[in-house]
């Protein structure tokens, strides 16, 4: 059910940066990479914030006493998903592109968390306890009216639509240890795309061109990103660092993966070419910067 309070963000007052420090984001190109979104803990908890595409200005977008967290962007680029612990439990609220109108989406005593937009902008995946483990539910934003994707007795988590809307990767404790899943996104057609034993997969994002799947795995020590075809075939390790990298996001134009590491000894944003190359830090900071999503910006 939708909530029916709305929570106005009053930017320029709590920020730590000067009053207009939205002014200071540049504004972005259609058919570009727009601004980045992710959670840090540069105000003292978790909060939504916006930088450049350069990874400069960083600004903040939320400012609850509570964790806001795991932003992610409309396909249109004009609001942002996230999940807040503002009522004592996760929820998820919507946010505009420009940091007002924070509206809560769904309530109750379950965990709601993990938003994915669906490519039409019309519906959110997102995992759920309300069925007593996390699955994977669907919310219509209109209506507020919500669909059970997926019933088994394991944790499925961390959804991810593919580009043209027909099926949704996600997260899966069914074979003991965490596993990458597809599924139709009607929840038909479930399938392990990754089937480690001793190790945890997770943490799936499609790429633009909706031919691969970029996701974070440990099967080689520590948290890496590694890439796969969307059968499953094909995997390729990106990440060579000793150092946890992981959270992978595409950027909209497919030449980037961005993702989260601790290499400086907490956690930053770097980007990496999609065949591995060209590792870089993006945004750098003492904070915790972590579960990035890159901004598409439409014609």
């Amino acid at each position: 059910m939708v909530g029916a309070v709305v929570l106005t963000v009053a930017l320029g007052i709590a920020a730590p940066g000067p009053p207009d420090a939205l002014s200071a984001l540049l504004p972005v190109v259609p058919g570009g990479n727009g601004n980045v979104a992710f959670d840090s803990t540069r105000s003292g908890n978790q909060d939504v914030w916006v930088a450049n595409a350069d990874g400069s200005n960083p600004t903040q977008f939320t400012f609850n006493s509570a964790s806001d967290l795991d932003p992610t962007w409309s396909p249109d680029g004009t609001r942002l998903a996230f999940t807040s612990y503002r009522t004592g439990n996760g929820d998820l609220y919507l946010i505009d592109a420009d940091g007002t109108n924070a509206t809560q989406l769904t309530s109750g005593n379950a965990f709601d968390g993990d938003p994915a937009w669906s490519p039409d902008g019309t519906q959110i995946a997102f995992s759920s306890t309300r069925s007593g483990n996390l699955d994977i539910w669907l919310i219509t934003i209109s209506t507020g009216a919500t669909t059970q994707l997926t019933t088994d007795t394991r944790d499925d988590f961390t959804p991810a639509w593919s580009p043209d809307g027909s099926r949704m990767a996600f997260t899966s404790n069914r074979l003991s240890n965490s596993n990458v899943y597809t599924m139709n996104s009607d929840g038909t057609d479930q399938r392990a795309r990754t089937k480690t034993k001793n190790s945890a997969d997770g943490y799936p994002t499609y790429s633009p061109d909706g031919l691969r799947i970029a996701f974070q795995s440990n099967r080689t020590g520590n948290y890496d990103v590694w890439r796969m075809n969307t059968d499953g075939s094909h995997l390729l390790k990106l990440n060579t660092a000793s150092k946890f990298d992981g959270h992978p996001a595409y950027a909209p134009d497919g030449t980037k993966i961005l993702f989260a590491t601790n290499r400086s000894g907490n956690y930053d944003l770097w980007t990496i070419n999609p065949d591995g190359s060209g590792a870089a830090a993006l945004i750098v900071n003492s904070a915790a910067d972590d579960r990035p999503d890159w901004q598409s910006i439409v014609g």
